[in-house]
Order: C-alpha cells, then sequence, then structure tokens
C-alpha cells in the first residue's frame, strides 16, 4: 500500500511538472530578458535593470527605459495546438518624464520547457502620411495587443491623435488583426479607422 501510494504521488507530480511547461502564465515577464531589436532587455519588476544611469551635464538621467505591466500581457492560442502563447505589450519612455521614445509587440511560445520568442512582425500603422493632403492626425505612441478567440489571431490596437488632441488622448484608433502562418505573423484583416467614444464626465 505504501509504495502504491508513493507511485501515485510521483505520476501526479510528474503530469504536474507537464503541465506547467506548457503553461506561459507561470512565468513571470516582469522579471524576464527580452529580446528588442537585436539587444537584450533585462526586467526588474517591470521596468528595465540599469537603465537611466548616465546623467548630461546637468545631472538629468540620459536616454530611456523600457517598461511593462502584467495588464499589457494576452495569453491565447495562436497556433492551434491546444496551448497559449502569451502576446506582450512594452514600451519604452524617455528617462524621467513620460513621452513613448519605443514600443515592442512581442510573442513567446513554450519550447522544451522554456519560453521561445516568435519572429516579430511589421504593425506600425500610419493613419495617413506626414505632410500629406488633408493629413491632420498621426500615430501615437503606444499600442494594445489582445487575443482574439474566435479567429485565433492578435488584435493590435494603434491610436492617432489629432491636431486638436492632446498627446495623453488620442480621439482615433483602429485594430488590425495578425495570423500566424506557422513562421511569421501576417496581416489578416485591417479595421477602419473610428473616433473613439468619450467616457463619462469628458
Amino acid at each position: 500500500m505504501k509504495k502504491l501510494t508513493i507511485l501515485i504521488i510521483t505520476i501526479i507530480a510528474l503530469v504536474s511538472a507537464g503541465k506547467a511547461q506548457t503553461n506561459l502564465k507561470g512565468v513571470d515577464f516582469t522579471n524576464f530578458t527580452f529580446v528588442i531589436e537585436k539587444t537584450k532587455v533585462k526586467m526588474k519588476d517591470g521596468l528595465q535593470e540599469n537603465a537611466c544611469t548616465k546623467k548630461d551635464a546637468d545631472g538629468i538621467p540620459d536616454g530611456d527605459i523600457w517598461s511593462l505591466e502584467k495588464e499589457s500581457i494576452a495569453y491565447g492560442d495562436l497556433d492551434g495546438d491546444g496551448n497559449e502563447e502569451a502576446i506582450i505589450s512594452m514600451i519604452a519612455n524617455v528617462c524621467g518624464g513620460n513621452m513613448v521614445t519605443n514600443e515592442a509587440v512581442l510573442v513567446y511560445t513554450m519550447s522544451k520547457g522554456k519560453p521561445l520568442q516568435l519572429p516579430t512582425f511589421d504593425y506600425y500603422d500610419e493613419g495617413c502620411k506626414a505632410g500629406e493632403k488633408d493629413c491632420n492626425f498621426s500615430r501615437n505612441g503606444g499600442v494594445l495587443a489582445r487575443y482574439d478567440g474566435k479567429e485565433k489571431a492578435i488584435i493590435i490596437e494603434t491610436s492617432f491623435v489629432t491636431e486638436a488632441d492632446a498627446l495623453c488622448c488620442p480621439s482615433f484608433y483602429r485594430e488590425t488583426w495578425y495570423k500566424w502562418d506557422g513562421s511569421n505573423f501576417v496581416e489578416a484583416k485591417k479595421g477602419k479607422i473610428l473616433k473613439r467614444e468619450k467616457s463619462e464626465g469628458n
């Protein structure tokens, strides 16, 4: 009986370990090393480690810093294998300020028990070309990425500011769907540029 109990416990432990190896929700991406534009970016508690350490002649931190919030991570099965991928939206801000200087959407799958970054893709979406006639809005920094379970796709939401908008509060947005084709993410469909509904009190 004792041997049977040990055997059952061992089997349960092995099954649990197998599940953990395919579960990206168990990975703490706020303390993780990413590769962004061929550069390693090490995060600590959601902020890029060792960033903003250099200072200019006036003693003001120089450069920019990547940041990540847990709420900016979406999960969903993008390749149809029954396991979820992690879709991670990140931004970089100028040191000591809130101006967005860069952004990234990174997708990870689990391979051999470790997170594996899938190829990055070009999602950058201009509302209209700068200087174009009647062009009165431009691409706003930062994106929102989420999962569409019906389409098994990533939805990238980009924002656009008008000449009348504050940079914090873009008036327009567009959603674009990207699907995994086995080797890359490709654009599946693009929505129209829509005006945001004003929230209560605005």
